[in-house]
């Protein structure tokens, strides 16, 4: 009988138990190498191959989403989204049902979507269905429908959605505030339109936002999984071919103006107990140089569970249950802004917790330790954002959209770890304005007007 070796325990005195392990020195993702090229027709091509498993994602996106709205003016906002949602619902050849039934056959998934700077298609399937799958995302691409019916059903989904959000506080809120922040721009527009804007949509205004810009030279294409990129682009060249070639003209853009002071705006919810709030003011566009330095003050600020606004509010004043800050960035611009809910009795405390945080971040340096925490949190979880290949996909779809360098994903755990507290300081005092904010509530008018009055000129939003 051969003898069992018995594994021995190092002796204690070799790992001080008392203490955490050092980590190793952060190191930079590989984000995956990707092909890029241009086809004759204009669309931009980018193609990561990984053989790992047997799939392969698709997404489409054309540079224009809801931003686009303003070209059709203010009556028929809401129009790109509709447009978006009404791709799979039929096409010259099949109709919602046969497009559902044949991608849930294949196991695939296909979907539409919007927001205010592009409308997205995508795909996922096997990589041995991806040819049936790809032939689909043409049709749905070039030849959409528009039928009536099913403008008519998306036309009474949307009103019914509307409608049920239309006592939600966190969208009044949201709604008041994207109103203010970008005045006089398209992205003051309301994305999903509002009642009177969708019952004013006919089946010939998806037809022209379509004509208009579902163009091959709008048109950037990210495929990653199972498949090469002559794969890829034979699949491209012979499936996807647009009947027109003519160049986009795209919207033209209207950037919001600065404002000073701060203005409250209240949306009266009558007998609620609470108040949502929205704090905040212009931001930044996606490609500003300080995005990576703003990331990481933000996050501080109130990015994450333990960050300084969530400690203030939700830990030391029982305020909230949770209260976060963002810097919203979009293609042509943005917003900052910080959103919480809280009792009525506290909501003007709560806003003066607000601002204190933020003057506190302009004035005082952040500790080293506070510091290295912040990063901890931002480097650790941005590789699990790279798990799959829709969020590969997505990640170099932001690349192109926002034109940013092919390497900076590479570079972004480096930058982030070289953010300095000399730098946090800077950028608070030139991106966060305690003294010029929109400050957007709903909740209840009788019981808070008064005490938010302190803020600055109080209007009640009637609607």
């Amino acid at each position: 009988m051969s003898k069992v070796k018995i594994a021995t325990l190092r002796p204690d005195s070799v790992f001080d138990r008392t203490k955490p392990p050092k980590s190793g020195k952060p190191k930079d993702v590989n984000f995956p190498d990707f092909f890029e090229t241009v086809t004759d027709n204009g669309i931009n091509v980018v193609v990561i191959e990984d053989r790992k498993f047997p799939l392969v994602s698709s997404r489409f996106i054309f540079k224009s989403g809801s931003y686009s709205d303003h070209l059709w003016g203010k009556k028929y906002e809401g129009l790109s989204s509709v447009t978006s949602e009404l791709l799979e619902k039929g096409t010259a050849q099949r109709t919602a049902t046969d497009i559902a039934d044949e991608i849930d056959f294949l196991g695939a998934t296909l979907s539409t979507g919007c927001d205010y700077d592009a409308t997205y298609i995508s795909t996922y399937s096997l990589r041995k269905h991806f040819d049936s799958v790809f032939e689909i995302a043409a049709d749905v691409i070039l030849n959409p429908a528009f039928m009536e019916t099913e403008l008519k059903r998306v036309k009474e989904q949307r009103l019914n959605s509307l409608l049920s959000m239309s006592d939600d506080g966190d969208y009044l809120s949201e709604k008041i505030f994207r109103a203010e922040v970008y005045k006089n721009s398209p992205y003051a527009l309301q994305s999903e339109g509002t009642e009177e804007s969708i019952s004013n949509i006919n089946s010939k205004l998806p037809a022209e936002f379509f004509s208009k810009f579902f163009r091959p030279d709008n048109l950037i294409i990210a495929m990653v999984g199972d498949i090469s990129p002559e794969e890829a682009l034979q699949k491209i060249n012979s499936s996807l071919i647009f009947p027109v070639r003519e160049k986009t003209v795209p919207a033209e853009i209207i950037l919001p103006e600065k404002k000073t002071g701060c203005r409250v705006f209240l949306h009266n919810k009558k007998g609620a107990v609470q108040s949502s709030l929205k704090v905040g003011h212009i931001g930044i566009k996606r490609n500003n140089p300080d995005f990576v330095i703003l990331n990481v003050l933000n996050t501080l600020l109130g990015g994450y569970f333990t960050s300084r606004i969530n400690k203030n509010l939700r830990e030391e004043k029982g305020y909230t249950y949770g209260s976060r800050s963002s810097f919203n960035c979009q293609r042509f611009s943005g917003d900052f802004s910080v959103s919480t809910e809280v009792k009525n009795e506290v909501t003007a405390d709560t806003i003066s917790e607000i601002l204190k945080e933020i003057k506190m971040l302009r004035n005082k340096e952040v500790g080293k330790t506070e510091l290295k925490n912040v990063k901890n949190y931002i480097t650790g979880i941005f590789p699990l954002q790279l798990e799959t290949p829709n969020a590969i996909a997505q990640k170099v779809l932001n690349l192109k959209l926002n034109n940013l360098p092919s390497d900076y994903y590479n570079k972004f755990i480096n930058e982030i770890n070289s953010v300095t507290p000399v730098q946090i300081i800077e950028a608070a005092n030139k991106y966060l304005h305690p003294d010029d904010m929109i400050i957007s509530v709903a909740g209840n008018v009788s019981e808070i007007k008064d005490s938010l009055k302190q803020f600055g000129e109080t209007v009640v939003v009637n609607e």
